[in-house]
């Protein structure tokens, strides 16, 4: 009942199967966004330094919350106080939770108005995720240089259905300045996404020798999204050059096919409707010719919603001798599971997993 075992694991690791792609495009960056403090503190307010107690700060104006708690126990330092006595209107966003206090970053005009509107809307976005998207792609073209980076911040995280949709995103040459920036590596991955949505020749020439040099020195932890973008230009043509260059291809590792199969089940969800059939049909070409990640193929037909290759790839681990299947990595193994457990309690397939043959 070795399998049995490894879906009631499964069941529980994995919850909804999400294993490998629940946001799409993975980027790694701080959990919350500047928008999140916001809305979870107790207290959001503009300080100013103190007139009684020189370099050392005091709440000018609340955007949120009740006043009085403990001191903000920052010293204002000697570049924010020559812009402060510059900027009498201007103030530093600082955030109160519980006792402790975070200081967010120096707030101009646009900076508080933006800072009170989240305070003002931002309670709704929790049943409005589209509403959040809109507000934040409104920052995208923004004056304020660090407005643009919340924006880029927040938007980089959206599913890629909603960034295909953008009204106005970030033009090629924009995000290729940005792909020249080292502090904007976190977000390189949302930059070329901003690419691949460009009309522009030059632009799609530029993915295009971007995936030719991944195919012929590795991908890096940039693939996921330039394997998105290249199929965003190129369609069918794009999924077949990326099968052929790595689904196909021998060597690649497993990280590399992870991250390919994460860009084609992203354009399989929220992408052209014309391309899911070719995804699929590539997906269940795979698992047979790479039983190591069949897991990662499992979780992909799962957000897909295709439970109709349970039988298959789970044949493709049980049939491995017993020594190359014990190398398998075990989350592999537990979203087969989960993905055989899901499809015979769907009912989409009569294939029982759960006994061992």
């Amino acid at each position: 009942m070795r399998w049995a075992r490894f879906a009631l694991i499964a069941v529980f690791a994995l919850g909804n199967g999400q294993m490998a792609f629940a946001c799409g495009v993975c980027i790694e960056k701080h959990e919350e966004t500047v928008a999140d403090r916001i809305l979870d503190a107790d207290a959001v307010v503009i300080a100013r330094e103190s007139p009684e107690r020189p370099r050392t700060y005091v709440p000018v104006a609340y955007l949120y919350g009740a006043e009085g708690g403990p001191a903000i126990p920052f010293l204002v330092d000697s570049s924010t106080r020559r812009r402060l006595e510059r900027q009498p209107a201007d103030g530093v966003l600082m955030l109160r939770t519980g006792e402790d206090w975070a200081h967010v970053g120096y707030a101009n005009a646009a900076w508080r108005m933006t800072a009170a509107r989240i305070v003002e809307t931002g309670p709704d976005w929790q049943n409005a995720p589209d509403a959040r998207f809109a507000f934040f792609e409104e920052l995208l073209h923004a004056g304020d240089q660090y407005l643009r980076r919340l924006a880029i911040d927040e938007l980089s995280r959206a599913e890629y259905g909603r960034i295909r949709q953008m009204t106005q995103p970030i033009t090629g040459e924009v995000a290729r300045q940005y792909l020249g920036d080292r502090s904007s590596i976190p977000w390189h991955p949302f930059f070329i996404l901003m690419i691949g949505l460009s009309d522009r020749d030059e632009d799609h020439t530029y993915l295009r020798e971007r995936i030719t040099v991944a195919a012929r020195v590795g991908g890096g932890p940039q693939l996921d999204a330039l394997a998105t973008a290249l199929v965003e230009i190129d369609g069918t043509d794009g999924t077949d050059r990326l099968v052929k260059d790595w689904f196909n291809a021998p060597g690649r590792s497993r990280q590399e096919i992870r991250s390919v199969i994460s860009a084609l089940t992203t354009h399989a969800v929220h992408g052209d409707p014309g391309l899911k059939d070719p995804v699929l049909a590539a997906l269940a070409e795979l698992s047979g010719r790479r039983p190591d990640v069949a897991g990662s193929v499992a979780t992909a037909f799962w957000q897909i919603g295709d439970f109709t290759h349970a039988e298959a790839i789970t044949s493709a681990i049980k049939n491995l001798p017993k020594k190359q299947a014990r190398r398998i990595d075990a989350a592999e193994l537990f979203a087969v599971s989960s993905y055989a457990y899901q499809s015979r309690y769907s009912g989409k397939a009569s294939f029982d997993p759960l006994v061992e043959n």
